[in-house]
């Protein structure tokens, strides 16, 4: 902060005093825990209310806050990634630029956050001019497959920085006070460059403290992980990823930003998954019987199908509506009646006789020739009348 002559001092209300002296017990206690990013939202929101009462200072304070953007974004690149010490494996994963397989289909709530967060990011300086600072950390909970994974590889490449993913499998070791370790050298590695840092299976390093089962060092952890989420840098986005969000320390929901949600993925969606992967039109009527019985299935479930059945289809050299007939066949006991009956007509739509529509499906013929007539007959026969 620019320094404030004491004559000047003496012309502020014993208020302005006394809010300045509460702000710098504030910005010192910061400063001396090493919190630097929370010390420098500080300091910019009391620049910018003192540019007000003094506007003497206004082209100093301006230089002060220019120079704080600066040292927020840092623009080093880091290529050496650290390692364990006794296995010497790499204890993060770094993607320049992550590649995305599959165009993401996100839930409409999923969506609104993820638009927020790069709203914010797009609008950073604005908000560091009033002391608030764009997202830092998420929580993605859900069931596996719904696209938490994803999720950090789209952010990551939508702001343009490189993934970080922790690896666990090099992090956990057996050596007492290894894994923590660890986790504090991956984080101090993170936060020396603007990065997308990704905690997968969060669940694994962030259990209760409470669970008595687990080991001292693993509690420590939980500790360490708190202070790493309360300090990181507005450069950067800590993301944590877990299927059992009932494993997680109560503290540690408190400290994230923003906690979503990951829903199994809705009809429509799946369907639009299935369409994708086909390149049809998703009105297609294979595409909707098929999205119909893989509901409640999640993205990573349907998509593992689709690459299966695609894999047939070019073996067999079937079209994408005979491929995913003869998917929907191998599914159609998990199938209620009416589905089993549009799959039927599709069937003899497609030009398969009665009797093998009957004999693929267990519908009995007399059943499909009554399904075959117009609704007006079919009255007309009940009620005994022509």
């Amino acid at each position: 902060m620019p320094d404030i002559n004491t004559s000047k001092i003496n012309h502020l209300t014993m208020e302005d005093k006394s809010d300045i002296s509460r702000e710098f017990v504030r910005l010192a206690k910061y400063a001396m825990a090493g919190r630097t990013s929370d010390a420098t939202l500080l300091s910019r929101r009391v620049l910018r209310s003192l540019s007000k009462s003094r506007p003497e200072l206004q082209d100093e304070i301006k230089r002060a806050i220019s120079e704080s953007v600066t040292s927020a974004s840092p623009t080093r690149t880091i290529t050496a990634v650290p390692v364990d010490m006794e296995s010497r494996m790499e204890l993060v994963r770094r993607e320049a630029r992550p590649d995305l397989e599959i165009t993401p289909i996100w839930p409409a709530s999923v969506a609104r956050e993820l638009g927020d967060i790069l709203q914010e990011r797009e609008h950073t300086e604005a908000l560091l001019d009033e002391g608030l600072s764009p997202t830092r950390s998420l929580l993605l909970i859900g069931p596996p497959g719904v696209g938490k994974t994803l999720c950090a590889r789209w952010l990551a490449r939508q702001l343009h920085l490189p993934l970080l993913t922790l690896n666990l499998a090099s992090v956990m070791s057996s050596f007492l006070g290894r894994t923590g370790t660890n986790i504090r050298t991956v984080i101090d590695y993170a936060q020396k460059t603007p990065c997308v840092l990704l905690l997968d299976e969060f669940d694994a390093v962030a259990k209760r403290r409470d669970d008595a089962s687990e080991l001292g060092e693993l509690k420590r952890l939980v500790t360490v992980l708190i202070q790493s989420i309360d300090d990181w840098s507005p450069a950067s986005i800590l993301i944590a990823a877990t299927n059992h969000p009932e494993l997680l320390d109560p503290a540690i929901w408190r400290r994230f930003e923003r906690v979503i949600t990951f829903p199994l993925p809705t009809a429509p969606e799946v369907k639009q998954v299935i369409a994708n992967e086909w390149r049809v039109s998703v009105n297609c009527d294979a595409v909707d019987l098929v999205g119909d019985m893989l509901t409640g299935h999640s993205f990573a479930e349907v998509a593992r199908d689709m690459a299966r059945v695609r894999k047939q289809s070019v073996l067999n050299g079937t079209t994408a509506d005979e491929s995913l007939m003869s998917f929907a066949l191998t599914l159609k006991d998990r199938l209620p009646k009416e589905a089993m009956m549009r799959l039927a007509k599709q069937l003899e739509t497609g030009g398969h006789s009665q009797r093998r529509v009957s004999e693929l499906t267990g519908i009995a013929r007399d059943t499909l020739r009554i399904q075959q007539q117009p609704k007006k007959s079919r009255k007309e026969g009940k009620n005994g009348t022509k």
